[in-house]
Formats: C-alpha cells, sequence, structure tokens
C-alpha cells in the first residue's frame, strides 16, 4: 500500500510539473522510488516504477560505483530530486536490491 501511495504521489508530482512547468517553484523537490531498471546508457538510467510508469533518471550527482553494474530488470531505489528546469528526475542515490520503506 505504502509503495502504491508513493508511486501515485511522484507520478501527480511529476505530471503536475510537466503540464505546468512554468508555474512550478525553483526549488528543488526531493523524491524517492521503487523500481526496475529498463536501461542505463552513460549517465542516464530509465526506470519503470512499482506502478509501470518510465521515469528518466539524470545519473550526474549519482556516484558511479552506484550504477555502473546495474543490469535491465534489477530492482533499484533512486532518491533525488525534481526541478522546474528538467524534465528528468535529478538523481542523489541509486540503492540496488529490495529495500523497504521505513
Amino acid at each position: 500500500m505504502a509503495r502504491r501511495m508513493t508511486a501515485a504521489i511522484l507520478m501527480l508530482a511529476l505530471t503536475s510539473w510537466m503540464i505546468a512547468p512554468g508555474l512550478a517553484d525553483a526549488q528543488e523537490r526531493a523524491v524517492r522510488f521503487d523500481g526496475r531498471v529498463q536501461w542505463v546508457a552513460g549517465q542516464l538510467m530509465v526506470v519503470q516504477t512499482d506502478s509501470g510508469a518510465s521515469v528518466s533518471v539524470d545519473l550526474v550527482r549519482v556516484p558511479q560505483d552506484e550504477y555502473a553494474v546495474l543490469t535491465p530488470s534489477e530492482r533499484v531505489v533512486i532518491i533525488g530530486v525534481i526541478t522546474d528546469r528538467s524534465r528528468r528526475v535529478l538523481g542523489t542515490s541509486v540503492m540496488r536490491g529490495e529495500t523497504q520503506a521505513p
């Protein structure tokens, strides 16, 4: 239930930001979501959330050792921020495997 709520909140935040980017404030908003790696190329990863949505994650702020060996379908938890300057989640951390929310 908590995962679905988290996914729903993330999707609402992403959707509202994409529909009206000029109305979003300039501050970064923290996000956390679970999912499976669809692919990783350079400093970009696409993750399919547990609710089925695909989210692009910019990995420029993530230490390379956190994502260098990830493979498609591997479970991950993404922590990052959403800003009004980017259509991607700006990742700050990628954790491998099943992780339960506190």
